[in-house]
């Protein structure tokens, strides 16, 4: 059986070494250990492979396609004027890109729902969340018997979700999230949550630039809103929010808000490069980890991200917030594992388990490799075997 030895080895405690991961049969990991000082290894680090916790592959056709930098309402109407249909052949690519990028499993967001197969074939391991939104009873009820209808495989589960709070009628996004004691041991949902300073414009006033967007579509919107001064109070007065959630982006989360996030067990799901390139903006990171709120990473779409690189969107957080300790963005690579289903194996080096072993090539004379892994380069990577 193999046995791969590098000058470090990621565990959940940090970095350490030299050691070794010893490999079982069809490739689960048999046991990590730790090796002499003078014991002959690789450079550089092995880590599990990646979990990518929010992507939007459907919308890969967009990619440098939608400009950004005026806020989510202004980059949405971009994306609806550029006037192009997703291709699935684009959709591929991506998966493949995640894939090659260190990425093992991925959590990603459809509307089409068509994305499944694009995820076995990369080799990805994950979830399909098809995502639910509206109003009116008469269009998003059947929308989400649809996609509860939906088979997935053993590889990638299937399951619907809400788009957010500012979209979702208040009956929808208890059906589609579910009560935290209802989530049992499936795929979790993630929905979209306080990512512009608009949102809570409109569901505590019925204000801001997403006011016209609503009246636009026709409906009688204001009426049908949940009503709250946060997408986080919506979730919470809905009794939403709780374990084996994923908030997407709380980039304007409130101190109070955050305060709920980190009593409810939910998982912080931060999407920085998208953030900076939408609207100029990072979550509160310190203030998500002063509160111990459990933290992933997505690459959101490539609509508003230049590639599939969990890797450098860590990088970014590190750059942004140079307090922050290194190890903390590090572990949040494989955050998501808290919202794929129960026994799916990845993220750590665990005995028995099959996260995937990437070797990243960090010079022989890092010392720090969490800092060196983080500092912005971008490190060749490969996969063992």
């Amino acid at each position: 059986m193999p046995t791969y030895a590098a000058r470090w080895v990621w565990s959940p405690d940090g970095f350490f070494g030299p050691a070794a991961v010893d490999l079982g049969p069809h490739g689960a990991v048999g046991a990590v250990r730790a090796l002499p000082a003078d014991a002959p290894v690789m450079a550089g680090a092995l880590l599990p492979g990646f979990i990518n916790a929010h992507a939007h592959l459907e919308l890969s056709t967009f990619r440098g396609k939608v400009p950004g930098g005026s806020g989510t309402v202004a980059w949405v109407e971009a994306l609806r004027a550029a006037g192009l249909l997703p291709d699935p052949a684009d959709a591929a690519a991506a998966a493949r890109e995640a894939a090659a990028t260190g990425t093992a499993a991925l959590i990603d967001t459809t509307n089409r729902g068509d994305t499944e197969p694009h995820l076995r074939a990369a080799g990805l391991s994950g979830v399909v969340q098809i995502e639910c939104l509206g109003l009116e009873p008469g269009r998003w009820a059947p929308a989400l018997d649809a996609a509860r209808a939906r088979q997935g495989s053993r590889q990638v589960a299937v399951r619907p979700t809400a788009h957010a709070a500012i979209s979702c009628a208040p009956a929808l996004l208890r059906a589609a999230l579910g009560t935290p004691a209802s989530r049992g041991s499936g795929p979790a949902p993630t929905i979209h949550i306080d990512e512009d300073g608009a949102d809570a414009l409109l569901l505590g006033e019925r204000a801001g630039p997403w006011a016209p967007f609503h009246a636009a579509l026709g409906h009688d919107w204001a009426g049908l809103l949940p009503t709250g001064p946060s997408g986080v109070a919506v979730l919470d007065a809905l009794g939403v929010l709780g374990p084996r959630l994923g908030l997407v982006h709380l980039v304007h989360t409130r101190p109070v808000d955050l305060d709920r996030v980190a009593a409810s067990g939910a998982v912080a799901v931060l999407c920085p490069r998208s953030n900076l390139y939408i609207g100029g903006r990072l979550p509160d990171l310190p203030g998500l980890l002063r509160r111990g709120v459990p933290l992933a990473l997505g690459t959101d779409s490539l609509a508003s991200t230049p590639d599939m690189d969990l890797l450098a969107e860590a990088a970014t957080l590190a750059a942004a917030f140079p307090a922050v300790p290194p190890t903390a963005l590090v572990a949040a690579l494989w955050g998501g594992a808290a919202l794929l289903p129960t026994g799916h194996g990845r993220g750590a080096f665990t005995p028995g388990a099959h996260p995937g072993v990437l070797h990243v090539h960090l010079p022989p004379a890092a010392a720090d490799p969490a800092r060196a892994l983080l500092d912005g380069t971008r490190w060749p990577r490969t996969w063992l075997p």
